[in-house]
């Protein structure tokens, strides 16, 4: 994929199959429109003002994992009681930093700082495809 829009992944997912109806087109919409990661029920909800309606919690599960599988969208560990899903942007990598006071989620903009660890970890044991999730947890300067 060299373009990474609402487009280019929605032709993904028609070719994996997919039939993009209105809800799941919201979906796409609204996490590409998302500013942090989101719960399942916090995209449900937010596709609405996409789609002009709700769509129903299990097509909205069903969505996020092919797009987990595809490597379209990653789980992000929040340490909060449900899971959290961000957009893949294959040209991009993804960190954070999150506040353990408000729970504000700050997407690391530079690069990755165990990039060459994750090589050469791949290399000692064998492993491709390796990839990593980076969470640093802190008190932001807003709740300080």
């Amino acid at each position: 994929m060299t373009h990474f829009s609402v487009d280019s992944v929605t032709e993904s997912l028609r070719q994996e199959g997919l039939r993009i109806t209105k809800n799941r087109r919201g979906i796409l919409e609204c996490l590409f429109a998302a500013k942090e990661p989101m719960s399942l029920q916090e995209i449900q909800d937010s596709a609405l003002k996409f789609s002009g309606t709700k769509p129903d919690y299990a097509t909205v599960f069903r969505m996020i994992l092919l797009m987990e599988k595809l490597h379209l969208v990653h789980k992000v560990n929040l340490q909060r009681p449900c899971s959290y899903y961000e957009l893949r942007d294959p040209h991009k990598h993804y960190d954070h930093l999150i506040c353990k006071k408000c729970a504000h989620v700050v997407l690391i903009d530079i690069p990755c700082p165990i990039g060459d660890t994750e090589q050469k970890l791949a290399k000692k044991y064998g492993f491709s495809d390796l990839s990593h999730s980076l969470e640093f947890f802190g008190t932001c300067s807003q709740c300080v």
